[in-house]
Parts: structure tokens; C-alpha cells; sequence
């Protein structure tokens, strides 16, 4: 029995050294696997820190697209290295039909490949910013296709080799990084598009309850959504407070609660304020009357400075 990824000769115990990977077929795993990563990364990043999109904005939209990348990048090299800790190889190498293995032929140490992942973010990938990125991968590309190695391989003597064969498998890759970039591309213009209105349905969908969810002993969640006005809601009921005085429980709620929610919209709730919008908090009783409703805009954030 053979080791995976080694051919043997006519001559019976010869076993011949795995093929080194051309450099194409290198790229394309690589850019897959970056791929993969940034664009999920950037998703779960927009839904639970919707600034994040907003970031570099007033660059412009291709300068914002840029500075996004050069956040996403180094998360987006980390699991990487993750997932080759996990399965010993990552998606965009095992469509290529690629491995990278130890100078002996071996699984390369999951510490080394880390180390390794951080050699190609800043010789490589020259840390996410593109212009520099097309000089330092041209570099590397060349080193590879007169046979030798790249920077990051030779420091933790690592080689990417071919185990198993196939134009088709490159093709294969190239199309699928393609396809996804497209779709990345054509996500970024959707989005990009987006009026405030749309941009604030987006919030309250991603933070509204699928059902009434209790917050504390006393305090339900019942929806969040957009009222009139570019306004955030979030509607609230408050358990056994059907005999309040509305005017008691508002002197309340404003002596406890405006100076936490003022700070919640002006640290968290940024992106509400640049669109123009404002957030209500609303508290009713358990039949529904209104108790109370703090509304916050982008004019308290100037008053707490």
C-alpha cells in the first residue's frame, strides 16, 4: 500500500516524491478558500455589527468595499487555518485536488500551518490592500513557476503538492471562486443600493423576535419593527403593571432607563443615526395601554458631549 498522494515507479518499492503544485492551480484554491470565508464572515460581521458596512463610506464605495476587506481578511486567514486543524484540509485545496504537507512528505502541524497562513496574509496577500497584493503575489508567482519555493513554504518548510490530478479540477475551482465573487459583487451593489428605509427593514428583521421572548421577570420583547418616520421600535410589555399610572411608571422609566438607551443608540446604534432615523423604545401594560415610550435621536448624542 502506498501513502496517499505518492506514485509509484515501474520498479517494484520505488516510490516517487509527490508533484509540486503549479502555481495556478495554488491561486485559485487560495482565492476559494479566502472566498468562502470573507464572504461569510462578512455576513454574520454585517448582521451583528451593522456599522461595519457603513465603515469608510464617505471614501466612497469602492474605498468602503477596500477597508472592509483589509478588516475581514486576517479573520478570514485564521479560520482557515481552523478548518485545516479540523478536516486537514481546506475546501478550495481539496477541489484542486491539492495538500500541503511537511518537506518529509508528512501532515503539517496545525501550529506551522497558522504560522504559515500568516506568511501568505502579509507576503502574499500584502495584509488585504490590492495594489500591493498584485506586486507580492506576481513575486511568488514566479518563484513558484521556476520550481522554487514561496517565502512563507520555505520558512515553515512546507510544500503544497498535487495528489490528485485533473484540468478539470482546477477549472472547476477557478469557476466557483468566480461564481462567488460575482455573487459578492452583486451583493455589495444590492446593498449598496439600499434606501434608508430598506436598510432599517434589514435591522428589525435581523432583531425581532420570532415570538415573545421574556427579557427578565418582568419585561417582554414583543416585536421590533419600522414605524413611520425611519423610526426602530422596539415594543415592549411590562407584566403586572395593568393598575399603573402612566404617569408614574414614565417618571420612572426615564429617571432608570433614557441615560442607558441614549448611550445604547449613540455606541451601538450608529448606523440608525446616519440614516437618518431615530429608535423608540415603547412599554405597555399587559392589555396592551401605553405606559410609556422613550424616543431617542441623533441630536441626544450632542447633548451628552
Amino acid at each position: 500500500m502506498t501513502a496517499v498522494g505518492t506514485e509509484t515507479s515501474a520498479e517494484a518499492g520505488t516510490v516517487e516524491p509527490p508533484e509540486l503544485a503549479r502555481p495556478w492551480p495554488r491561486y485559485w484554491a487560495r482565492s476559494l478558500d479566502v472566498i468562502l470565508w470573507a464572504l461569510l464572515l462578512a455576513l454574520v460581521g454585517g448582521a451583528l455589527v451593522p456599522q461595519l458596512t457603513d465603515i469608510g463610506a464617505s471614501l466612497g464605495e469602492r474605498a468602503s468595499d477596500q477597508i472592509l476587506g483589509i478588516i475581514v481578511l486576517p479573520f478570514a486567514m485564521a479560520a482557515d487555518a481552523l478548518t485545516f486543524a479540523l478536516f486537514g484540509n481546506t475546501p478550495g485545496k481539496w477541489l484542486a485536488g491539492l495538500m500541503v504537507r511537511d518537506a518529509a512528505g508528512g501532515r503539517l502541524a496545525r501550529w506551522r500551518y497558522l504560522k504559515r497562513n500568516a506568511g501568505v496574509y502579509v507576503n502574499g496577500l500584502a495584509l488585504g490592500v490590492g495594489l500591493v497584493a498584485l506586486f507580492t503575489l506576481s513575486r511568488q508567482y514566479r518563484r513558484v513557476n521556476s520550481g522554487e519555493l514561496t517565502s512563507w513554504d520555505r520558512w515553515q518548510e512546507s510544500r503544497v503538492v498535487r495528489v490528485r490530478g485533473g484540468v478539470w479540477r482546477t477549472s472547476l475551482t477557478a469557476g466557483l471562486y468566480l461564481v462567488l465573487l460575482g455573487a459578492g459583487i452583486g451583493a455589495g451593489i444590492y446593498f449598496g443600493n439600499m434606501t434608508p428605509q430598506d436598510k432599517l427593514q434589514l435591522m428589525a428583521s435581523s432583531a425581532n423576535p420570532d415570538k415573545p421572548t421574556m427579557l427578565d421577570d418582568t419585561t417582554r420583547l414583543d416585536r421590533v419593527y419600522v414605524a413611520p418616520g425611519l423610526v426602530l421600535e422596539f415594543d415592549y410589555t411590562v407584566l403586572g403593571t395593568s393598575e399603573a399610572d402612566p404617569a408614574v411608571f414614565a417618571e420612572r422609566v426615564e429617571q432608570d432607563a433614557r441615560a442607558d438607551l441614549v448611550k445604547q443608540f449613540c455606541t451601538d446604534l450608529t448606523m440608525v443615526a446616519e440614516l437618518g432615523g431615530s429608535v423608540r423604545w415603547r412599554y405597555a401594560d399587559d392589555t396592551g395601554r401605553l405606559l410609556h415610550a422613550i424616543d431617542v435621536s441623533k441630536k441626544d448624542c450632542a447633548a451628552r458631549h
